[in-house]
């Protein structure tokens, strides 16, 4: 049995936050490749991608957004710059910030403190459960800790096509109780479709709207999407990323969030490791770091059950208040402030 100081389950936005943050002996976990399990439209806003040192990963960048309903297009201006990112190039880089050791196992969970995949077993004095909306280490020790009722559920297709402007698409004939995107992304683009709640429809959902495109779906990619923030810290294992809820209700937002969490996690194991704080203080400030948005995590949910079968009507309306500059740029800003 192997130990370290710290191991990190899931090598994607939020493990590798984490990890690009430790100076111990680190070990990542992930049963794929680094890059390789996309499950992410892979868009964020620019600044943001190089406050972190990885905008060679850009593909494509925008200034507008075009918001679709049922029977008009409405631009929105964005107030920061957004980009689609290459997301092999992206978590490759990342990963170069840290002095982690990556192995591609399969975590099957934990118990009495170790950790158990299909090749070892492992032991350290911190864990990070950054595995997704499974959160495969905290469920494992805490009964039903995932709420199988707060998923919503996202499938895309990245196929050829050009396009210069994001597309968001809310419209019941796309798909009902959620939305559309189309993200390009230099010589090709992400075609997505998500729903809140339970959609058997949702692969129909996606090659009916590729087709209104002309085009055929090519291989897909998916995943559920948490809404509602989790317990950040269980005993000696800290959460990030989807595990604890880091994604934004209503536009499913992950990246940021996750690499947040990720980062500002991973300074408080560094501290603890390093005997600058106490693990108690170190819980503490991480907590009140997961739980500050809580008020605005819990405004988007409002606004996400609200979208459930909306007026045409209503969403034009929301959608044509959002193109005037003065006030997408007030909305923006404080959306992105979360």
């Amino acid at each position: 049995m192997e130990e370290f100081d710290v191991i990190i389950v899931g090598a994607s936005f939020a493990g590798l936050a984490v990890a690009s943050k430790l100076q111990g002996n680190t070990l990542i976990i992930d049963r794929k490749e680094i890059g390789t399990n996309v499950t992410s439209a892979c868009g964020t806003i620019v600044k943001f991608l190089e406050s972190i040192g990885c905008e060679s990963s850009i593909l494509q960048t925008f200034g507008t957004a075009a918001l679709h309903t049922e029977n008009k297009e409405h631009h929105l201006p964005l107030a920061d710059e957004f980009c689609t990112i290459d997301y092999w190039k992206f978590c490759n880089e990342y990963f170069k910030q840290s002095n982690a050791e990556f192995r591609k196992e399969n975590v099957i969970g934990m118990k009495n403190g170790l950790i158990k995949t299909d090749k070892s077993i492992y032991k350290a004095k911190f864990y990070a459960d950054c595995s997704g909306w499974s959160a495969v280490l905290a469920n494992s020790i805490v009964k039903d800790f995932v709420d199988k009722d707060k998923l919503s559920i996202a499938i895309e297709t990245e196929i050829p096509y050009e396009d210069n402007l994001l597309r968001f698409f809310i419209d019941d004939k796309i798909v009902e109780n959620g939305a559309g995107w189309l993200f390009p992304a230099g010589a090709n683009s992400r075609f997505g479709v998500g729903s809140y709640g339970k959609n058997p429809k949702i692969n129909k959902c996606l090659k009916d709207f590729v087709e209104s495109y002309g085009l055929k779906v090519g291989s897909v990619h998916g995943n559920c999407i948490p809404y509602g923030l989790r317990e950040p810290v269980i005993d000696n294992i800290f959460l990030a990323g989807d595990s604890v809820g880091n994604v934004l209700p209503l536009t499913a937002e992950g990246i940021r969030p996750a690499i947040r969490a990720g980062t500002f996690c991973g300074d408080i194991i560094n501290k603890v490791l390093k005997s600058q704080i106490k693990l108690s203080e170190g819980v503490q400030k991480y907590m009140q770091f997961s739980f500050k948005n809580k008020k605005y995590y819990d405004y988007l949910a409002r606004l996400q059950r609200r979208m459930l079968n909306p007026s045409n009507s209503r969403i034009n309306f929301m959608f044509k208040l959002l193109s005037i500059n003065p006030v997408a740029s007030f909305a923006l800003r404080k959306y992105e402030s979360i």
